[in-house]
C-alpha cells in the first residue's frame, strides 16, 4: 500500500514440522522446530531511495551511481528462504524504514490485519482507477492547500507518490506544484494521469524494462542536480526550471506550467452563473397599508 510492502511469514504447521524432525533425526541433522509459532509481518517503507534486491537482479536508482554489488551498500535487512533463496532491503539515504510485528489471528491477512498500513490514505495507483476516483477527485479539487504538498502528504488523501511521480504528473497536467483551488476538470484531468503514470512504470517493471518512457520528464529532472543556472530542457525542448514546493524540490516547465492566482475556491461556470443569479436578484419586501 502506498510507498509500504508488507512480506508475510508464517510458520510451518505442527505436522510438517513433526514430519521434518523425524527426517532430519534419521539423517543425523540438527532440528530445531518448535511448533507453529505467530505469523510475523515485515512492512518496508521504501522511502525515497529503498529497493529490494536478490543476487540476480538489482533495482537501479535514478538519483544515485549505479552499484551492482551484491547486497548492495546501505542494506538493512536480509530475509533467506528455506529453498536457499535470498533477498535483502537496502536504502542509501535511510528515509525507509522496517517494522515487525507478530499475527495471531486466524483469518486470511488482508490491509486491515496490517499495522504499518492503519495511517495511509488509500494506495494512490488502485485509487485513482477510472472507476473508484470521484472520491479522490472531490478530496483534491478547491483545496487551498497547494497540489505538489497535497500530493506528497500520504496520509491525507492518497499514498504512494513521491517527489518525481509528483512533478511528472503535474507536468503532463500542465499544473504550478504551487496551485491551489484547483477546479473540478483539473483535479479530473490530475487523478488520471497519476494512474497512467503509475500503471506506466509498473508495466515497464513487469516486462523487465529498466527504461521509462523517452517522452517524461523524469529522464531530465536530474540533470544539474536541480541548482539554479541548470538549462535542461524537456523532451520538446522546453526550459524546465526549479522551484521549492510542498518542502521539495520541483522540477517544472514554466512555459507550460502556470500558477493561477486564486483568491477563491474555483467554481464550475454553471455554479458560477447560479451564484450571480441569486446575487442580482432583488429581495421582495412588502409594505402594510395602513386603513385611513
Amino acid at each position: 500500500k502506498g510507498k509500504v510492502l508488507c512480506v508475510v511469514l508464517e510458520k510451518k504447521s505442527k505436522s510438517t514440522a513433526a514430519k521434518e524432525d523425524a527426517t532430519a533425526a534419521i539423517n543425523n541433522e540438527e532440528a530445531d522446530i518448535t511448533g507453529k509459532e505467530a505469523t510475523i509481518l515485515i512492512s518496508l517503507h521504501m522511502g525515497m531511495t529503498g529497493r529490494i534486491s536478490s543476487p540476480n537482479r538489482i533495482p537501479k536508482l535514478e538519483s544515485l551511481s549505479d552499484e551492482c554489488s551484491y547486497p548492495p551498500p546501505h542494506t538493512h535487512l536480509i530475509i533467506n528462504s528455506p529453498n536457499g533463496q535470498q533477498s535483502c532491503f537496502s536504502d542509501p539515504r535511510r528515509f525507509g524504514s522496517v517494522f515487525v510485528h507478530s499475527y495471531d489471528g486466524q483469518s486470511t491477512i488482508d490491509e486491515e490485519c496490517i499495522p504499518a498500513f492503519q495511517e495511509l490514505a488509500p494506495d494512490a495507483l488502485a485509487a485513482s482507477a477510472q472507476d473508484s476516483n470521484s472520491d479522490i477527485v472531490n478530496k483534491i479539487a478547491n483545496q487551498k492547500k497547494v497540489i505538489k504538498a497535497i500530493l506528497l502528504d500520504q496520509r491525507q488523501v492518497i499514498s504512494g507518490v513521491g517527489n518525481w511521480v509528483a512533478d511528472e504528473v503535474l507536468y503532463r497536467s500542465r499544473l504550478h506544484p504551487d496551485q491551489s483551488f484547483l477546479t473540478v476538470s483539473e483535479a479530473t484531468k490530475l487523478v488520471s494521469e497519476i494512474h497512467h503514470v503509475l500503471s506506466t512504470a509498473v508495466k515497464c517493471l513487469n516486462d523487465g524494462q529498466e527504461q521509462l518512457p523517452e517522452q517524461w520528464l523524469f529522464h531530465r529532472r536530474w540533470r544539474g542536480g536541480g541548482s539554479k543556472g541548470t538549462n535542461s530542457k524537456d523532451f520538446n525542448g522546453k526550459t524546465i526550471s526549479f522551484v521549492k514546493s510542498g518542502g521539495r524540490s520541483s522540477a517544472i516547465v514554466p512555459s507550460l506550467q502556470k500558477k493561477v492566482a486564486r483568491k477563491v475556491m474555483a467554481a464550475d461556470s454553471e455554479t458560477t452563473e447560479c451564484k450571480k443569479k441569486k446575487s442580482t436578484t432583488k429581495p421582495r419586501t412588502s409594505v402594510k397599508r395602513r386603513k385611513t
